[in-house]
């Protein structure tokens, strides 16, 4: 009789244990998941929003080339040095703006 007590309180000690062990498990889990998806959100974000910069940049360098394009061909006709002042004021308007939007970036 003693012994079954005994095993009918230690199969009960034992029974919450695990379950107690089960629920702050499940519980640690949640919580570990809840971290990672907000880091997660945080991450897409702050990739998303470095993809709209690198578009932004790349519309403008694009942009930038083909008035580089179209004052390289410019020079092809340069003569006097006031020509060639002319023409390379653009140019190198939209190499400074560059130069700042790389640095800025």
């Amino acid at each position: 009789m003693y012994a079954k007590t005994v095993e009918n309180v230690t199969n009960l000690a034992v029974g919450n244990v695990y379950y107690n062990l089960k629920k702050q498990e499940k519980e640690a889990i949640n919580e570990l998941m809840q971290y990672v998806q907000a880091n997660s959100d945080q991450m897409e974000k702050d990739i998303t929003a470095c993809a709209g910069k690198v578009k932004s940049a790349t519309e403008v360098a694009e942009k930038a080339s083909i008035q580089i394009s179209k004052s390289v061909k410019r020079f092809c006709t340069v003569r006097t040095i006031g020509d060639l002042l002319y023409y390379a004021a653009p140019v190198a308007v939209v190499i400074d703006v560059l130069l700042r939007l790389f640095d800025f970036i």
